[in-house]
């Protein structure tokens, strides 16, 4: 599913409407920090005006009066696909549960904001997006991390490392596996 940045800021837009903000913390992140103007794929959002688990009656209710499609993520949280210039955009909404969690510091020290046609779009820096993958660190997240770089030195964009190591330190216990896994992703810090 491809659509335009314009289709982003109208998601927003509507999603703002029915009371759910958030900040993207997928792949969207690294595309909009790369300037591309044309996206693809779904659009993970970690909600932070509401809990998605709580409200999800009320979200999936809305949704359905709007004539969106809604859905599961795989941690049980809603999804929501909306219709926008005929493209099909799906929403991931999630918030912290179980080993899903993104530290409010963190939150704090990556928060990009764009603004695009009047909407305001926050996404979480190109660096943070690399730490919460290397956390993650499933075989395809470090395959993503891998993709990520070589776009990011191709296009000649500058990655804050002092910014990632404070990310990486953020998460205490865990922080050597993830400079390892980061590592073998080829990013050298």
């Amino acid at each position: 599913m491809q659509y335009t940045i314009e289709q982003l800021a109208e998601v927003f837009r509507e999603l703002g409407e029915i009371g759910i903000e958030g900040i993207i913390i997928g792949d969207t992140c690294i595309n909009l920090e790369l300037g591309n103007r044309q996206l693809e794929g779904d659009i993970d959002l970690f909600v932070t005006s509401m809990s998605p688990i709580m409200e999800s009656n009320r979200i999936i209710v809305v949704a359905e009066e709007k004539g969106w499609s809604t859905g599961t993520t795989e941690l049980g949280t809603p999804s929501i696909t909306l219709r926008v210039n005929d493209a099909d955009i799906t929403v991931e909404l999630y918030e912290n549960i179980l080993d899903f969690y993104i530290p409010q510091e963190l939150i704090e020290l990556c928060l990009q904001e764009y603004d695009i046609n009047g909407t305001k779009i926050r996404c979480l820096s190109k660096e943070c997006w690399l730490v919460l993958k290397a956390k993650r660190g499933a075989m395809q997240d470090l395959s993503e991390i891998r993709f990520a770089l070589e776009l990011i030195e191709r296009n000649n964009v500058k990655l804050d490392k002092n910014k990632i190591m404070k990310a990486i330190e953020i998460f205490g216990e865990e922080a050597q596996a993830i400079y390892d896994r980061l590592r073998s992703a080829g990013l050298k810090l």
